[in-house]
């Protein structure tokens, strides 16, 4: 199983929320039999589970949570796949991690229910995921590597 590599973000970009990691190295992950990647420099926010919803489901850095919401909040940034197929792996990905089959049920029926709000990259989402191509160029990356 990979290790995520994170450091915590103390100025987070205008499209994330106030709390938020950024990847200090690259973090591979499979879908249908293939090695897919999320960037070293990818922030992302944790699950977006509401304050709310924190004693039913936990809070948003639950380490069992954190490498499916990376993914997802990637796919949804990329739409490398479809959404249906990233809310069925970020399910999937709840379950590998040891979350309950139930509660893994409970939060990709959130994703599938209000993930659309997200789904839909604004500007703000544009200008971030142009910033990030530049610091994967600038590290003598290639972006189509991340599917961007």
């Amino acid at each position: 199983m990979e290790t995520l590599h994170l450091r915590p973000v103390l100025k987070t970009h205008t499209n994330k929320l106030e709390t938020a990691y950024e990847l200090i190295e690259d973090f591979p992950y499979e879908h249908n039999g293939k090695i897919r990647w999320v960037p070293k420099y990818f922030q992302y926010d944790g699950a977006s589970i509401p304050a709310v919803a924190y004693y039913l489901v936990g809070t948003p850095f639950n380490p069992r949570y954190m490498k499916a919401a990376l993914v997802h909040d990637w796919l949804y940034h990329t739409h490398e796949i479809h959404r249906a197929s990233a809310d069925k792996l970020f399910y999937q990905m709840l379950c590998d991690a040891g979350v309950g089959n139930t509660k893994a049920v409970m939060m990709k029926f959130a994703v599938e229910k209000f993930g659309s709000w997200y789904w839909h990259n604004d500007v703000e989402d544009e200008a971030y995921k142009a910033e990030l191509i530049d610091r994967i160029v600038n590290d003598g990356r290639q972006p189509s590597v991340y599917g961007l």
